[in-house]
């Protein structure tokens, strides 16, 4: 009699680049995301999915084996067991869509295992079969093996999921001895467990060989660590250039990591598409195609897309009148003004209407506290011949917006809703469009928000990423710039809109700052983005779970900020005309006599919201000694707790 060769699949011809537990996770994250708002409040987690359908595959193991059965189970019985118990109210049947994405993630995670090859090459000649202790049929096994194109034919796989019988107690050899017509001693068994695959087959009479089982860290439990390997992209610091990437590469998770919070967010929610907000959401919007080009959800990523918006460009637009009321929603924020200052952020030429101005005493350079309570302000609001001037500029800069929406973007004022992402840090940009687009829903997803200074619109919800409030008020509002520059496309700031077109201001000093700095900063988070979306792809996580490791990245990078950061910091110089008519430009490096002047430099720190930052930037590390020391006193008089 012939002999003939079986093989098991798993760790022996087929490996995974995951734990096999987070293929489960995987299928555990798809119900999350698609059917999150079916499931009862205890199955909102994945975590609590996985673990209920490991104790369902148990059960039916168990029960099985009580039937005169192995203790097996089948998926597909599984399946539709679970999503009776973790779904509010039942749902048709969705087992196969379920085994359909399972399959779909095994494919994204494994290989043919190298080891096997010289196996395959050997005992060529021989008939070749798989048995496998698995709960998945032979068909989707099949198409597993057929995926990553093994390169010998396989007659026939048994799988312990069909009959109910497994390796372990050395019933699925016997029936496949039994089927095939095949003795023990004419049967070469491989594998990789040493119990099933050896010890049990050599029990039975069957030769046998052992390959390497792969051993994986996995904790299936919230909160797991991270894994990734940052370092393998960091170049060697031969250049400015090469110091600033290997930079970027540090706060690559940061970038990342909110990226895929929108995405997730999206796809949960159901939203078709995301709107990135001018001018860092042109950074942002780069994750979310490195997502959708290489997929770590499973499930289909929206669509994106840039809107060229800006605070000044949408705030005229957004009035409805110029009035002391309308206006108030910029004065909240900025309650020191000038008449010069207001009509830079409008956008309006403050020529045509100085004359109005010198009618009621009022000087275009000349600061105003609280202009809502100087008279001659609201003699200014008051005048009807100056606010109808006024309002049909108001009218066409809300018209050419609207025209710029509806012919670049197909958005007009329906009731279709909108998604948009942004920086930060009051959503006014949103704001603002919801005071055009009436009839829309408007939704906004920020890396961090701060308490909000006016009303906000009935027609928006607004989410934030770093939604601890520590890390919010110490850390992120220190380095607020910070985070703002270093996602800087470099490509100026929208103004106002012309004839359908978004019209750009960008200061060349700016420009060319940012293609110094800035952009090999960003070449470096791009590089590292890349690294963690395909870690991403193999290692399920919930959002939630970043943000603890981003909370963390930021408190080292305020509190022990590299040079070449810091560098790329006190380089600053971009556009904040709106409410200020000014760009924002950090200061010159301390003298030498300065730096020697101890009261100088605390003075001066005092002043500064990034205190680390200014003392590596001008490299007076004494003084981290000398705060040290005097917090130190203070705690031991007990005037500091």
């Amino acid at each position: 009699m012939e002999k003939i060769i079986s093989f098991d699949i798993w760790d022996t011809i087929l490996k995974r680049r995951c734990h096999p537990e987070e293929i489960k996770l995987a299928t555990a994250r798809y119900i999350f995301l698609k059917y999150g708002d079916k499931l009862k409040d205890k199955y909102n987690n994945i975590y609590e999915i996985l673990q209920r359908r490991d104790e369902i595959e148990a059960e039916e193991c168990k029960k099985n084996k009580e039937n005169a059965h192995d203790d097996e189970c089948k998926i597909i019985e599984v399946f539709r067991i679970l999503q009776k118990e973790i779904f509010k109210e039942e749902l048709s049947d969705i087992s196969k869509e379920l085994l359909r994405e399972e399959i779909e993630q095994e494919k994204r995670n494994i290989f043919i295992n190298p080891e096997i090859l010289p196996i395959f090459e050997k005992y060529k000649n021989l008939k070749m079969y798989c048995i496998s202790d698995f709960y998945m049929d032979a068909n989707s096994l099949k198409e597993l093996l057929e995926y990553v194109k093994i390169p010998v034919k396989i007659e026939k796989i048994y799988s312990s999921a069909d009959y109910l019988l497994n390796k372990r107690t050395g019933n699925l050899y016997k029936k496949a001895e039994e089927e095939i017509g095949v003795k023990p001693e004419n049967h070469i068994h491989v594998g990789d467990n040493q119990y099933s695959d050896i010890d049990m087959a050599q029990s039975l009479g069957i030769e046998t060989i052992k390959t390497t089982k792969t051993d994986f860290d996995f904790v299936p439990e919230k909160g797991r660590k991270f894994n990734f390997n940052l370092s393998c992209i960091k170049r060697e610091e031969k250049t400015k250039y090469d110091k600033l990437f290997n930079s970027g590469v540090d706060l690559a998770p940061l970038l990342y990591f909110f990226g895929y919070s929108i995405v997730e967010y999206a796809i949960k929610n159901n939203i078709p598409k995301v709107y990135y907000a001018t001018r860092e959401g042109e950074t942002f919007i780069k994750i979310h195609e490195i997502i959708k080009e290489n997929n770590p959800f499973g499930i289909e990523v929206p669509e994106c897309d840039i809107i060229e918006v800006s605070r000044m460009a949408t705030f005229s637009a957004s009035l409805k009148e110029f009035s002391i009321a309308e206006l108030l929603r910029l004065w909240s924020q900025y309650r020191n003004q000038s008449m010069k200052a207001l009509f830079k952020t409008l956008a309006i030429d403050i020529e045509k209407y100085k004359s109005y101005l010198g009618k009621y005493d009022l000087i275009p350079e000349e600061n105003i506290i609280d202009p809502w309570f100087d008279i001659r302000v609201q003699r200014l609001c008051a005048d009807e011949e100056f606010t109808s001037k006024i309002q049909l500029e108001l009218d066409r800069k809300r018209n050419e917006l609207l025209e710029y929406f509806q012919n670049k973007k197909g958005i007009v004022n329906d009731e279709t809703s909108m998604f948009m992402v942004d920086i930060g840090w009051r959503g006014t940009i949103q704001d603002n469009l919801a005071h055009i687009f009436t009839n829309k829903e408007i939704g906004g997803y920020y890396l961090a928000l701060y308490d909000y200074y006016n009303l906000q619109p009935k027609n928006t919800y607004k989410i934030s990423y770093l939604d601890d409030k520590n890390i919010r008020d110490n850390e992120v509002a220190s380095m607020i710039t910070l985070l703002e520059w270093i996602y800087n496309p470099g490509t100026g700031s929208t103004i106002e809109y012309k004839q359908g077109e978004a019209i750009r201001k960008a200061k060349d000093e700016e420009t060319d700052i940012v293609k110094e700095y800035i952009k090999p900063l960003q070449d470096g988070m791009f590089e590292g983005a890349r690294i963690i979306n395909e870690y991403m792809k193999y290692h399920p996580y919930e959002a939630n779970e970043t943000k603890q490791y981003v909370y963390e990245l930021i408190r080292n990078t305020k509190t022990n900020p590299s040079k070449m950061l810091i560098e790329a910091y006190y380089s600053m110089v971009f556009n904040d005309t709106f409410g200020t008519a000014e760009y924002v430009e950090k200061d010159d490096k301390l003298t030498t006599m300065q730096k020697l002047n101890i009261f100088k430099c605390r003075d001066m720190l005092r002043k500064e919201m990034w205190k680390e930052a200014f003392i590596v930037h001008n490299d007076i590390e004494y003084m981290n000694t000398l705060t040290g020391a005097k917090s130190l006193v203070r705690k031991v008089l007990g005037k500091e707790k």
